[in-house]
């Protein structure tokens, strides 16, 4: 690894406290190629209007994040980014920015890790991604860890000199996990829910429409209705009532 000097980031706009990047998809996979050979450990979450409700509740939350990279996961925060002065050019939703990124790993040589989700999902997606990207060098563990398995996680980890390791446990444990083993993880760490599920096939997307129109939430609360429901209709509707709120504020400021 080299003491590389990341690449200038777009502009970024507060969402409910929350610094968002205006990444493209092309700046954002540029950069994680980039922190993957420097030294230390830079962190990339994806913001969505869940993310940036449950900062708003929970400052401990909030500080991890905002002292992340980060990049718009969610139509809402694209619009709310443009409402509040900043052009967001594009949702990038991580399983669709993941392609690109260990497309390039491939290219690269540079060793991938998937940590995360139940026992044999995160296989099967690696399994998927090694044959649509040859090379590629990407190992596995599920998300099931016991405190006496993480030292030997982190090993499998820093054994396999994993430059680029996305960790899937859902908000907000994937990020208090990185965040309480930091000091042990390789050189560039994406927050990724449940990506391994969608690569994996384990759950399916949106059809294309529902997607180019801001509306997979509604296809993912309607796949999981019992455990998504608090979280789009609640949780959605705080996120609006805050974006307006500090749109108004902005404006008499």
């Amino acid at each position: 690894m080299t003491h590389g000097v990341l690449s200038p980031s777009p502009a970024s706009v507060d969402v409910l406290g929350v610094p968002v990047t205006a990444h493209t998809e092309q700046t954002l996979v540029t950069q994680v190629l980039e922190m993957a050979r420097t030294e230390g450990v830079d962190v990339v979450v994806g913001v969505n209007a869940s993310v940036c409700t449950m900062a708003r509740r929970d400052p401990a939350f909030k500080e991890l994040v905002s002292t992340s990279h980060t990049y718009a996961d969610g139509q809402s925060v694209v619009w709310a980014g443009r409402l509040l002065g900043v052009h967001v050019p594009e949702r990038l939703a991580t399983t669709d920015v993941a392609l690109p990124i260990l497309c390039e790993a491939a290219d690269s040589s540079v060793p991938v890790f998937f940590l995360g989700a139940a026992p044999g999902v995160a296989e099967t997606a690696a399994a998927a991604m090694r044959q649509r990207f040859c090379g590629l060098d990407l190992r596995t563990h599920h998300g099931y860890i016991r405190d006496e398995e993480v030292q030997d996680v982190l090993e499998e980890i820093r054994a396999h000199r994993t430059g680029i390791l996305f960790v899937g446990m859902g908000d907000p444990a994937q990020q208090l996990w990185i965040d309480a083993h930091r000091d042990q993880l390789p050189p560039a760490v994406l927050t990724c829910g449940g990506l391994f599920d969608w690569l994996s096939g384990t759950n399916r997307r949106a059809p294309r429409w529902m997607i180019s129109a801001g509306l997979e939430w509604l296809w993912r609360l309607g796949l999981e209705p019992r455990r998504l429901w608090r979280r789009y209709v609640i949780g959605n509707s705080e996120f609006i009532a805050g974006v307006l709120m500090q749109r108004v504020r902005r404006g008499f400021g």
